[in-house]
This record gives structure tokens, C-alpha cells and sequence, in this order.
């Protein structure tokens, strides 16, 4: 089974991150001007870090597979750590470091890119990586997906 995603999780965040950067450059006239507090955003940033780290940390524990092309790889269904509170930390970090960015820029025009982001993410990598998930450990990822939402 191959992706519908052939652009990697990562270098869509980037994508996401220059995006987010000309709208607010561009359309000038969304600022907002309520002050935000810098350490909300480091916080967001901070949080966004830790959650990615112990997701690669937990993948490296149970050795297997993060590569975002090479779903049909894992060796296991990972459910401890982070991944009992979400299946998809290493892509939550990615939207919270979005959300951060968004606070920063202090412009609601990138906003508007994190739907597209979490979009566009959930439906070509998140869905087929789950349905080779399925396909590989049928009885395990189901019982899994019963216990622990996609995102939050």
C-alpha cells in the first residue's frame, strides 16, 4: 500500500511555517493587538518539543518504524508513552508548534492555515498510515484506536 502523502509530514510543517509567514505579511490588516505574552508562546513551543521528542523516544524503545513513508514497517502497535493519549503525537507537536507560531505573529490570517495543515495531514498520511496499521495488526490497532483518539 502506498500514501497518498508524498511530500513528508515535515516538510509540510515548513510549508505550513512560510505560509503562515507571507499571510501575515501580506495581509496586514488582521493584526490583532492585545498583547500576548512571549512565554505563552515559548510555553506552546516548549510543550510542542517535549511531545515530538518522546514520541521518536518511544518509537525508538519498542524499535520501530517513524519513517512517515514506510508505514507497512512497524514491527508493533505503540501504545504507551504519549501514544496513550494520542496516536499521532509527532503530528500533534507539529500543529501545536503551528499554533505557537499563529500567537506569534499575532495576525488571524495564519490561523487559517492550521485546518488546511491538520486537513490535509489526517487524509493523506494519517488515514492510510492507519489503514496499513490495520491491515498489519487487525484485532491490536483496533483494540487501540478504542482506546486512544487520533489527536487529542
Amino acid at each position: 500500500m502506498t500514501l497518498e502523502l508524498k511530500i513528508i509530514p515535515p516538510v509540510q510543517f515548513t510549508i505550513c511555517v512560510a505560509l503562515m509567514v507571507a499571510l501575515s505579511k501580506t495581509f496586514t490588516g488582521l493584526t490583532f493587538s492585545y498583547q500576548i505574552d512571549l512565554a505563552w508562546v515559548i510555553a506552546l513551543l516548549f510543550i510542542a518539543s517535549i511531545i515530538g521528542a518522546l514520541a521518536l523516544i518511544t518509537f525508538r524503545q519498542h524499535k520501530t518504524t517513524f519513517h512517515p513513508h514506510t508505514p507497512e514497517k512497524t514491527s508493533t502497535i505503540v501504545d504507551t508513552g504519549v501514544y496513550a493519549f494520542s496516536r499521532n503525537p509527532m503530528y500533534l507537536a507539529m500543529a501545536i508548534a503551528l499554533v505557537a507560531l499563529a500567537i506569534y505573529s499575532h495576525n488571524y490570517s495564519a490561523f487559517a492555515v492550521l485546518p488546511l495543515f491538520i486537513g490535509y495531514l489526517t487524509q493523506f498520511q494519517i488515514k492510510p498510515e492507519e489503514r496499513m496499521l490495520d491491515k498489519l495488526f487487525p484485532n491490536d490497532y483496533q483494540a487501540y484506536c478504542a482506546k486512544v483518539r487520533r489527536w487529542l
